[in-house]
């Protein structure tokens, strides 16, 4: 009887023990019943805020655009850009084409120290997170001097800020960009246009000896046609 009564019951201890240690293992990988699975890796900036951090790129060029105000804030400048075509909708009445970017330089000491950047594409609205503010279709990005992502900017605060812009469709600078003379615009602040004086040969140009001609209001060019484009140019660069 006892011969047979130890083999069942360390076959009873063996199947209990087994059981003991299944359910550990369940414990450990599960609290209430939900899977406490350990991240393989450090997430991204993109997916700890919630924002698609990959949708705005760097806008190669934008300074070509137009700069359309200057804003001081104590040691700090900010310059904005544009296209010409945002503006003449602004002018128009309409709103920003889709495609629309909006570039703001920050310098600090007049030394560069960021660049934000905003733009609008149809549907981009939809990539916004859930609770948190829908600038239309803008989206955000911060740019380091270097032009490399800035991912320690907290994008949420764009999105906050601009809120409360609604009625002028989100941006800032709205004013700005209806009462800038798009007359002015010439390409960029380093653009090269060239000057339409050059080209002009003047070896041949004769120059009057009398200067009482000049204090009489007379030009000191014989020619007119040749004054007449040389008042235009000086006027041309003292309005400028």
């Amino acid at each position: 009887m006892k011969n047979r009564l130890f083999p069942s019951l360390a076959l009873v201890m063996s199947l209990t023990l087994t059981a003991c240690n299944n359910n550990n293992n369940n414990n450990n990988n599960n609290t209430n019943g939900i899977s406490q699975q350990v991240p393989s890796g450090d997430t991204s900036q993109q997916e700890q805020s919630g924002y698609d951090r990959e949708l705005v790129k760097f806008p190669e060029n934008y300074d070509k655009g137009v700069n359309y105000t200057t804003v001081h804030r104590g040691n700090v400048r900010e310059e904005l850009y544009t296209s010409r075509e945002a503006i003449e909708a602004v002018q128009n009445g309409q709103p920003f084409p889709d495609g629309t970017v909006i570039t703001l330089e920050i310098y600090r000491d007049e030394v560069l120290d960021e660049i934000f950047v905003m733009e609008k594409r149809a549907g981009w609205g939809d990539q916004t997170p859930q609770g948190t503010p829908r600038n239309g279709d803008w989206q955000y990005q911060e740019f380091n001097a270097d032009r490399s992502l800035d991912y320690e900017e907290d994008i949420g605060r764009c999105f906050t800020c601009h809120a409360n812009q609604e009625r002028d469709e989100y941006v800032n600078t709205l004013d700005e960009m209806k009462s800038y003379d798009l007359e002015n615009f010439t390409g960029s602040k380093d653009n090269g246009t060239e000057s339409q004086i050059t080209g002009i040969p003047t070896d041949h140009w004769v120059v009057k000896e009398d200067s009482q001609d000049h204090l009489l209001g007379k030009s000191l060019i014989e020619d007119k046609e040749k004054a007449g484009i040389i008042q235009k140019v000086l006027l041309m660069i003292h309005f400028n």
